[in-house]
């Protein structure tokens, strides 16, 4: 995760911290549990996306590969209620459990096995809880200058693909829609916030 570690220091522009705020906004509009108290985040980066839920009641754990940004996460949070890890949930287990809301940006493309890591976050979940994903659309490798060398596995997914995520991994309730569209190389990339839900026990 090179390019992470470079680029971590300059991660937070102002449109991108604009656009985490309509991310968490259209999160919390998709929730049953409008008021989650323990979250996750995975892929966390510098925590954009988390911010936007901490507050005096609630704990945020952000886990990544890339020590830079976890740098720059612990520095933006270390007087809230909030840790970092680094870790890759993809071959290691976290031990924290018990979230009410697992949040990602941007992060699933950059995983080997999107599906199994569903899987693997479910248990994670408190009863009643939620996972939010949002991520490229299926698109035809473009949207990445240099795909190999920046670790992406996917080009998107599609509908069909993340609904799949759902039924495999027994979900009780799944639900996408479009939160925003990226142009670029003259072409529109649009980005999906899917929403996976457990019925309370």
């Amino acid at each position: 995760m090179t390019h992470f570690n470079q680029v971590a220091n300059s991660w937070d522009t102002p449109e991108k911290i604009t656009l985490s705020q309509h991310y968490a906004k259209s999160i919390l509009e998709n929730l049953k549990n409008k008021n989650p108290k323990r979250i996750l985040e995975v892929g966390c980066g510098t925590g954009l996306l988390g911010a936007n839920f901490v507050n005096d009641e609630s704990y945020l754990l952000g886990i990544d590969t890339s020590p830079g940004m976890l740098e720059v996460f612990t520095e933006k949070f270390k007087r809230l209620n909030a840790s970092s890890k680094l870790l890759n949930l993809e071959e290691e287990e976290l031990d924290e459990k018990e979230f009410d809301l697992i949040i990602s940006t941007m992060a699933f493309h950059h995983l080997k096995k999107p599906e199994a890591m569903m899987i693997k976050l479910k248990k994670l979940l408190a009863p009643g809880g939620s996972i939010a994903i949002i991520d490229l659309d299926q698109e035809d490798g473009s949207f990445h200058p240099d795909p190999a060398n920046m670790g992406v596995f996917h080009s998107g997914f599609s509908a069909e693909v993340t609904h799949g995520w759902s039924k495999k991994a027994g979900f009780t309730s799944y639900n996408r829609e479009v939160v925003h569209t990226i142009s670029k190389n003259q072409k529109q990339y649009p980005l999906f916030l899917a929403i996976f839900g457990l019925n309370p026990n």
